[in-house]
């Protein structure tokens, strides 16, 4: 194997890795000064037959800082927010720099409804019934995945960080 063939090897990993594990040191990066950094755990979730890696948010710290601050998510990243227990829930977009969608989703799996939500807004996105989960993607992700209210999510693993 020659040397340039090694690099692009290598190169192809590290890119890989960062999208697949998501890491917040990285996202240090991008906080303003004062900013302390939340690490999140990660999970793999199955959405239309295909298994992704997210980020996940399972306390009250993660779940507050989410995806704020960041100024790109690959195409195949997101956050998976656990709130411990169904309820109504309502998201907002304050210090977020990047369009989203939500799907709100309950104990069972079931996608409840999905939102698209604009950078900086303070205008609350809420689940349309009690949910357990959230899952957080770049703008149009769901509709470009063919994902829709009503179909399901598969919880592989998850691995929190505290």
């Amino acid at each position: 194997m020659t040397l340039s063939t090694r690099a692009v090897l290598l190169l192809s990993a590290c890119l890989l890795f960062s999208c697949a594990s998501p890491d917040a040191a990285a996202q240090s990066d991008f906080l303003p000064t004062g900013v302390n950094p939340v690490k999140f755990g990660q999970a793999k979730v199955k959405l239309a037959n295909q298994v992704y890696t997210l980020e996940f948010a399972a306390n009250d710290q993660q779940r507050a800082r989410g995806l704020m601050y960041r100024t790109e998510l690959c195409d195949v990243c997101g956050m998976l927010f656990d709130f411990s227990e169904s309820r109504y829930v309502g998201m907002w977009m304050k210090n977020t720099n990047i369009p989203l969608d939500v799907a709100y989703v309950d104990a069972k799996g079931n996608i409840i409804n999905i939102e698209q939500m604009q950078p900086h807004t303070l205008q609350a996105h809420h689940s349309q019934a009690a949910v357990r989960y959230a899952i957080e993607m770049n703008l149009g992700w769901f509709a470009l995945q063919g994902i829709e209210a009503g179909d399901k999510v598969r919880f592989i693993s998850a691995m929190p960080k505290n």
